[in-house]
Order: structure tokens, then sequence, then C-alpha cells
């Protein structure tokens, strides 16, 4: 019954990303999630107990996908800094495809994020730490072999996240994006100065 279950939430969460994403929040309704999830509206509400608590839990759920992707490269046997070029290509190959997805990942970009920020602070920041902890694991181990120098591995990760954010954000079409996300990514390994 509990897979069931965690299957259920799952399709409405899929359902509410999708939505959102073709739609944008401020346009996307209950009805409309629950159409594309398959489910009554009423069953919607079973799991979440209004449209920002929607938004949370997809951003939840989107940390926690990106969190699997990190486990799964970090089992490869590649040096640290090819796990981290992975993980950055993977993350951004499932989003690309979704340009409006920036609006929903960074939610800076929209009105309604402050509507929600007690919210996202009590259930999003713990799950964005764990997501800054795995990438800092990564950074850790390329300290440890030598191929990375000895920095804040945690000031690292966020870095990384920074550059994951600036590579969105390069490419997006409401900013006038032409960069690539590898131009970003570039800049996080080899910084902006000039080698001497």
């Amino acid at each position: 019954m509990r897979q069931k279950s965690t299957e259920r939430r799952n399709a409405i969460l899929q359902a509410a990303f999708n939505t959102v994403c073709a739609r944008g929040y401020y346009e996307t309704r209950i009805d409309d999630v629950a159409r594309a999830a398959g489910v009554a509206k009423g069953t919607v509400y079973l799991y979440f107990k209004d449209k920002p608590d929607l938004y949370v839990g997809v951003t939840v759920w989107l940390i926690n996908q990106a969190r699997t992707i990190i486990k799964d490269i970090a089992r490869q046997q590649c040096s640290p800094s090819a796990k981290l070029q992975q993980v950055f290509s993977s993350w951004v190959e499932h989003l690309l495809s979704r340009p409006t997805a920036i609006s929903l990942i960074f939610p800076e970009m929209n009105y309604h994020h402050c509507a929600i920020t007690p919210r996202f602070r009590q259930r999003v920041m713990p799950e964005l730490k764990k997501l800054i902890d795995d990438l800092s694991a990564l950074v850790r181990d390329g300290i440890q072999k030598g191929e990375f120098r000895k920095i804040d591995p945690h000031l690292a990760a966020i870095s990384f996240l920074g550059a994951f954010h600036a590579a969105l954000l390069g490419v997006s079409r409401y900013l006038g994006g032409k960069n690539t996300p590898e131009r970003a990514l570039d800049i996080f390994f080899y910084g902006i100065r000039r080698s001497v």
C-alpha cells in the first residue's frame, strides 16, 4: 500500500513539474496537475495542502533526483573532475529541454517565492544542504587524490551550484542567452584569471 502511495505522489510531482514547465506557475491550477497525473483533484490535496505546498514538494523532488544522479556517478571509476563534469552535464540535460524549469528551480526569479519562504526554508533548505554535502564529498575525493588544490569542499560545492545556475541562466531565452553550459563549467574549473 505504501509503495502505491509513493508512486501516486511521484506521479503528481512529475505532473506538476511538467505542467508548471509548460504553463508557468501562475497559469497552473491544481485541476491541471490532477488531470495530468490521472487523479482526482481531491487526491492532489491528500498529498499537498495547496499550490505553494506542491511547489515546495516539486523542488524537494528535483533536489532528490539531483542527489540520485550524484550518487550514481560517484560509484563510477573515473576521476573526481570527470564525475563533476558528468553530474553537471546530467543536470543540464534534464533541464534544458524545459526552459521554464529555470524559474521553478531558482525561485528568486518568481514573485510567488515570497509567499512560500517559510515553507521553503523548512523543507527545501535541509535537502539542499544534503545535496551540497554530496557535492562536497566529490570535491573532497579530488583533494585527497591530488587532483584539486586544498580548498574548502563545502564552498566549492556551493560554487558548483552557482556554475550550474549560471549555465541555465546563460542559455535562458529570458536573458537573451547565447552561451553554452560548458562555458560556465569551464569557469568553475579554471576561474577567470589568465594562466601565468
